[in-house]
């Protein structure tokens, strides 16, 4: 075979789409289930502790306070400012960052002849750097300088927002058209020192919003009684979150439909971020309104025990229902590469997103909201109870039915904490691991079906 003939049979693709989408997809979802499975697992994961002490021992010794610990509860910050859950999620949003800084600002137009350029060794290349880059993050903000997780989420989240705009709405602007032949490190430099000085502004002004008056945030994370106790215990962070990745999913929308395409950029990039901002403010709203709405029961210790309960925003929902629609304007775009949209033209971006929310919310509603308990079942959540000593205290208080009208909160609270466990690393595995290794396969450019 002759060399040119040769490079033919190499460029062809072994699979076309469909196939090669669904080959890569199921690819993605086996190596983020497995990152999870193994290292994330709030049982056995080898990086996880969350059932570190005996509950039933903890919680009647140190009452509460007892089962935060043994749980390492994110929602407790006070207690644990590094817990199970925000712990790994801070982690992962930081590589999705570093990906996009490395494969899509940093990396050259054309392809290279080198043999670091070769896959699958460029891939594991751009995601290893991705993930040291992250921990190396992830360890400064909160090992040094003891930031607290959620923090970071926020920061994460907001670079999430800002540093793929260069490419989807912007297109390089101003390396392309004016400076094109610019060194691949230095305009990818550039753009990230100038993506995480945004990224760091956005949580600045978040922060100064929430603590310029400290009184109704620390009244909405945390009441105190004899013990320490949550109402919404994350809800202004998630308040912000929630609007932070909406904007995310309106970027991804408005970088789809392809608006004002002979429009000179700075110009059409600022455009289509204002737009991308007030479709993101309108699909929070909407969603706000028919998902956020929610009830909080709170045990009140003084002067005897009682529930209070009170109506509010669960922006935490609302952040869980966007995670399903952007995986799968992602999955289209990138995975499955627009098809069978793309022959459709112009209309195959607007046919996309019809079809994304389409498909997510029924993947939203079978998983997380239907009566089959999948969240639980797939994430673990369910396990919580039954392999720690949460079995042994619900059990215990079922033992003195003559206390049962004083103890039938506790026993709630425990029968609840699986579901809630579940729905939430269910929607935190999605929106953080799964979107890293969609992004981070286009690394390996479909290798190796491709």
């Amino acid at each position: 075979m002759s060399k040119k003939a040769k490079e033919v049979v190499e460029a062809a693709p072994k699979f076309k789409q469909p196939w090669q989408g669904f080959l890569s997809f199921a690819t993605i979802i086996i190596l983020a289930y497995v990152t999870y499975t193994w290292f994330l697992h709030p049982v056995w994961g080898i990086f996880t502790k969350m059932v570190v002490w005996n509950v039933f021992v903890a919680s009647h010794t140190l009452g509460w306070i007892g089962i935060l610990l043994s749980l390492n509860n994110p929602l407790f910050m006070v207690v644990y400012p590094l817990g199970y859950l925000v712990n790994w999620v801070s982690y992962f949003i930081f590589c999705i960052v570093w990906f996009v800084s490395i494969a899509f600002l940093a990396r050259p137009f054309t392809p290279s002849t080198s043999r670091l350029r070769k896959q699958p060794l460029a891939g594991i290349i751009i995601l290893a750097l991705s993930m040291i880059l992250a921990f190396i993050t992830w360890y400064i903000l909160g090992g040094v300088l003891k930031w607290q997780a959620y923090e970071m989420i926020v920061l994460g989240t907001a670079g999430f927002l800002i540093f793929p705009i260069w490419v989807t709405l912007f297109n390089y602007w101003p390396f392309v058209p004016k400076r094109p032949g610019t060194h691949a490190l230095v305009r990818g430099a550039i753009l990230v020192a100038l993506s995480w000085f945004l990224a760091f502004l956005i949580r600045g002004f978040i922060a100064m919003r929430m603590w310029g008056n400290a009184l109704p945030v620390t009244w909405t994370m945390y009441q105190t009684g004899n013990v320490l106790q949550p109402l919404t215990p994350t809800e202004p962070y998630d308040f912000w979150v929630s609007i932070l990745l909406a904007v995310i999913v309106g970027a991804t929308i408005i970088s789809q439909l392809n608006l004002f395409p002979n429009m000179a950029q700075p110009k059409r990039g600022l455009v289509n971020f204002i737009l991308a901002i007030i479709a993101g403010l309108i699909l929070w709203g909407i969603i706000t309104l028919i998902l956020g709405n929610s009830s909080q029961s709170v045990m009140m210790a003084d002067p005897a025990p009682w529930v209070f309960t009170f109506p509010y925003v669960n922006h935490g929902a609302v952040s869980a229902y966007l995670a399903f629609p952007l995986v799968t304007l992602l999955a289209g775009q990138l995975t499955f590469q627009m098809w069978p949209w793309a022959k459709y033209g112009n209309k195959a971006g607007l046919i996309l997103v019809i079809v994304a929310f389409i498909v997510g919310s029924i993947v939203y509603w079978i998983i997380m909201v239907g009566p089959w308990g999948l969240a639980g079942a797939i994430t673990g959540g369910n396990l919580i109870t039954a392999m720690s000593g949460m079995r042994t205290e619900y059990l215990y208080y079922l033992a003195i039915p003559s206390d049962m009208l004083f103890y039938w909160p506790d026993m709630l609270w425990s029968e609840g904490f699986a579901t809630f466990i579940g729905h939430a690393l269910m929607f935190a595995w999605i929106l953080t691991v799964l979107i890293f290794y969609l992004l981070a396969y286009e690394g390996f450019e479909h290798w190796p079906w491709k």
